[in-house]
């Protein structure tokens, strides 16, 4: 499509999608938004592990520890799943299977979008740092 049939009264984000014929795809600006914060948040994530890979390393030996005294009872960890899911905006993925590599493969489905983002993103950020 031509720049110059695009009309001027459109927003930059509706003017993308006409030029590229992105309609097909319906992609709205919350989600090419969402889409951009996990590929940052990815980068970001990729940068830090490979610049500070002894802390990372260290930080989770220290999760692996507090997962262990977990299992032994000895503390106890509580995490309100449903409000991290609610502040992160990730769809749950409902199914009967207990196989739990299909669960993780129904949830990747799900939210394909921000697992590629980050996936991408985090391969950038181990190549630069």
């Amino acid at each position: 499509m031509d720049a110059q049939n695009i009309p001027s009264s459109l927003n930059w984000f509706d003017k993308l999608v006409k030029q590229f014929n992105l309609e097909k795809f319906d992609i709205s600006t919350n989600r090419l938004i969402e889409i951009g914060i996990y590929l940052g948040i990815g980068f970001v994530t990729g940068f830090l592990l490979k610049r500070c890979f002894g802390y990372v390393f260290i930080a989770l030996l220290t999760l692996v520890g507090l997962f262990i005294l977990h299992q032994f009872d000895i503390i106890t960890i509580t995490m309100n799943t449903a409000k991290l899911q609610e502040l992160f905006s990730i769809k749950q993925a409902v199914t009967v299977d207990t196989n739990l590599l299909v669960v993780y493969w129904e949830w990747i489905k799900l939210n394909i979008a921000i697992v590629l983002s980050f996936s991408i993103g985090l391969i950038i950020g181990l190549r630069v740092g």
